[in-house]
Parts: structure tokens; sequence; C-alpha cells
């Protein structure tokens, strides 16, 4: 008897309970068995989100992977209740926790005499120039390094109008107090872009929302 050889061979990844898809090869499975070893209790296995690359603060890094347990596990309400108790966590914290992590190159490539910074400039480039104007301008060289090409920095937004007239500031280990900036850092801002941002595509896909929205229900009950 004439047929075909079998030529697709499937092997079987996990077992998961519950799943959230927000594009291709981006998704989050609350996994109970993967590749045949059988888990005690559920592990999440987050693929391509971009909530946690490290260019997001450790802090916000760590919040996300207890959030997506929420997600997956609780409803709605817990998950709005979550999201309001780190947001005034996160306004008490030191700037140095809620800054952006990056690397820093092509300082001079970007800086200018007169007005610092050319047009176009990345904004934790622009943010480096504005931290070295700032010590030049207090006078701190010696008590604090400037920031170099290749340097790791960290850097945050700031509200305005502030000392630096500018609208970010970066730093290489902490903000130096001298500056006079720690008032002016906007934690709703970097808390919009750490957190709200990345974690609402998530909560699209399952259709939730990030605060209890008032209804025309509501309105009339």
């Amino acid at each position: 008897m004439q047929g075909y050889e079998n030529r697709m061979v499937m092997e079987r990844e996990v077992i998961a309970s519950r799943g959230i898809w927000t594009a291709k090869k981006r998704y989050i499975l609350n996994v109970h068995n993967s590749e045949g070893v059988q888990y005690a209790e559920p592990k999440l296995k987050i693929m391509g989100i971009e909530a946690i690359k490290s260019s997001t603060p450790e802090i916000v890094r760590k919040r996300f992977k207890e959030i997506f347990n929420v997600i997956i596990n609780e409803n709605e309400t817990k998950v709005q209740r979550f999201i309001a108790d780190f947001r005034s966590e996160f306004s008490s914290l030191p700037p140095e926790e809620v800054s952006f992590p990056r690397g820093v190159r092509d300082l001079t490539k970007w800086s200018r005499k007169t007005t610092l910074y050319a047009k176009g400039t990345p904004i934790h480039v622009r943010g480096s120039i504005m931290y070295n104007a700032a010590i030049k301008d207090k006078y701190l060289m010696k008590k604090y390094s400037l920031i170099q090409n290749g340097e790791k920095i960290k850097f945050c937004y700031m509200r305005m109008p502030n000392p630096v007239k500018e609208n970010v500031i970066a730093f290489p280990g902490y903000l130096p107090e001298e500056l006079g900036l720690h008032n002016y850092v906007d934690y709703n801002k970097q808390f919009e872009k750490t957190f709200i941002e990345p974690l609402t595509p998530i909560l699209d896909a399952v259709g939730w929302s990030v605060e209890t929205r008032n209804t025309l229900e509501d309105f009339f009950s």
C-alpha cells in the first residue's frame, strides 16, 4: 500500500492555563508544564514584552513581573489597585531609582558652544550635555566628574521651569544635591513613560484600563 512519508514533526513546548498576546511573538503565558517538566506552581513565560527591557529602571522591571502575575491570576480591580499603589511608591523614590539607564556616546558630535547642543540631539545625550554644563556653572568639577563618552548614565524628565531650563537631566551615578534639581523631577511623566505606556498594550489586549472609568450609567445611578 502506497502512502506519503510523514515529514511534519511537532513537539509540545508548554502547557499553559492562560495567556495574553499583544502581537506576534509577544506574549505572557501562565505555564504549568514546559517541555515535559511539570511545575509545582505555575510560572510566567514572558516573550518579547518591551516592558522588561534593560533600559527600564530596575524597580519598574520588578513591578512589571509582579503585575503580570496579578493580570494573569486576578481581576481588573486588583490590577488598578496595584497601579495606584505603585504610583504612590514611585513618587517617593529618589531620582536614581526612577530614571532610565542608558549608555551615552557622541557627546562631542552633538555639543555646540553657543546653544550647548545641536537640533535633534538624542534625549539622553542632551541630558548629559546639560549635566556637564550645570557642573561647570556651579564650579563642581573637583567634586564631580563630567559625563564622558561610553559612560553609563541615567536620565529623567524635569518639570519646567527649572534651574537648567531643560526638560531632561542625566547623571552618571546620582544626581548631586548642589544642582538644586531634585524638586523638579517630573515623577508623573517618568511613571507614564516607564510603567504606564509599556503596560497599556497588555491591558488593552484583555480589555482592561489603567484606572476606573466612569460611565453614563455610573453618572445617572
